[in-house]
């Protein structure tokens, strides 16, 4: 499978509130076929959201597929370890590519999270599932750069503040 994937039908993408509006209709007394003729929408798809309403809450319209099924972590578990990622790069400790794998890791440890197989033989998470962390979170994990800690302490608002205040004395001149 490509690591990009580009859709190339437009099944499923029936706003969720127009189903919702169908789904009424049918429920009013109408027959699925000719809600779904009116509407122009897949009446397989009316007929699946219907039974799926039934059964639990939907999400979705459109097949979820298995890619929440193998959520390895929840949507807030994700966005507390980019946070914890930003937050260390804040304090000019990025962590490498392998040491963010590894903090992963360890988070599902500590969770009781079960993981797969390969995250454990390896001891670190798997390269896909840190990539598309990545773009999921909007987050660039490289290796660090050192910084000695008198330039991480002159670079302050002050330090800055003086420089461009004689940057513009210079420029007036």
């Amino acid at each position: 499978m490509p690591r990009t994937y580009r859709r190339k039908t437009s099944w499923g993408s029936t706003p969720l509130e127009e189903i919702e509006r169908a789904a009424s209709e049918v429920k009013g007394g109408k027959s699925i076929r000719s809600v779904a003729k009116e509407r122009q929408i897949d009446r397989s798809t009316l007929r699946r959201y219907i039974k799926k309403r039934d059964t639990q809450e939907v999400k979705s319209v459109g097949y979820s597929g298995t890619a929440s099924a193998k959520r390895v972590f929840s949507e807030e578990v994700e966005k507390e370890l980019s946070e914890h990622i930003k937050k260390l790069a804040e304090q000019f400790h990025g962590i490498s590519p392998k040491k963010c794998r590894e903090l992963a890791l360890e988070l599902a440890g500590r969770n009781n999270i079960p993981t797969p197989s390969n995250w454990t033989e390896k001891g670190l998470a798997g390269k896909e599932w840190f990539k598309n962390f990545l773009a999921r979170h909007h987050l660039s994990c490289r290796m660090p750069e050192a910084t000695s800690l008198g330039r991480a302490t002159a670079f302050n608002k002050t330090t800055v503040g003086e420089f461009f205040d004689n940057l513009a004395k210079v420029i007036d001149r």
